[in-house]
């Protein structure tokens, strides 16, 4: 929402801020165009600076996922199976017909070892090895070198992220986004507390008054 961009920004000024995502870099810098914000993509494939814990790019695995995509695509053409082509990874996504994860999970059994299948929220994506969200904190720590960590997330690929940060050895708070049906009990169970959606942009804000003070009036 605008208003938790807001209070994005405005916490930029104040504490070093980052999104991390599966989305890749473009696509999660268009979504949130805030000043000053960092970026780890792709499940720790990509960011928006130089980060030497992230892996490297590999045009030959590039066209691996490109070739996987058509084939999956080919095998389950008719179907509400919906493809979508990142930058590093390829995601098929079942939300509209759940019942295609068996028979989908069983299309990606068998990937070349270098890359690997990682399970989301009805969705199912390839991407190369290594990376993962707690190699993108990895780089954020490299970066920042922060005493204190507010992480939050809301999907199984979070949970990598959250042990990460409670491995840092800092002061670790971790929130789960969500806590409906559609949030994987994993993620509720790893963190310390459970915030909907709208309660996010309260916390920020909270966190923004608590080290710069309100704004003026």
């Amino acid at each position: 929402p605008p208003a938790t961009l807001t209070t994005l920004e405005r916490l930029a000024t104040v504490a070093h801020v980052a999104i991390v995502t599966g989305r890749d870099l473009a696509t999660a810098r268009t979504l949130a165009p805030v000043p000053g914000v960092e970026f780890v993509a792709s499940h720790g494939h990509e960011a928006s600076f130089a980060a030497s814990a992230l892996p490297a790019a590999d045009a030959a695995l590039s066209e691996r996922l490109k070739e996987l995509a058509r084939d999956i695509e080919a095998r389950f053409t008719g179907t509400a199976l919906r493809v979508e082509r990142k930058a590093r990874s390829v995601a098929f996504h079942y939300r509209a017909d759940s019942s295609l994860a068996a028979p989908l999970r069983d299309a990606l059994r068998e990937l070349p070892e270098e890359l690997r299948l990682q399970p989301g929220r009805l969705v199912l994506e390839v991407l190369p090895g290594g990376g993962g969200k707690d190699t993108a904190l990895a780089a954020l720590t490299e970066r920042f070198n922060p005493g204190s960590l507010l992480v939050l997330g809301d999907d199984l690929t979070d949970v990598a992220m959250f042990e990460a940060a409670r491995a840092s050895g800092g002061r670790v708070l971790v929130l789960a986004i969500g806590g409906g049906s559609e949030t994987p009990s994993e993620v509720v169970a790893a963190a310390d507390a459970v915030v909907d959606q709208g309660q996010v942009g309260e916390v920020l804000a909270l966190l923004v008054d608590a080290l710069a003070g309100p704004p003026p009036a």
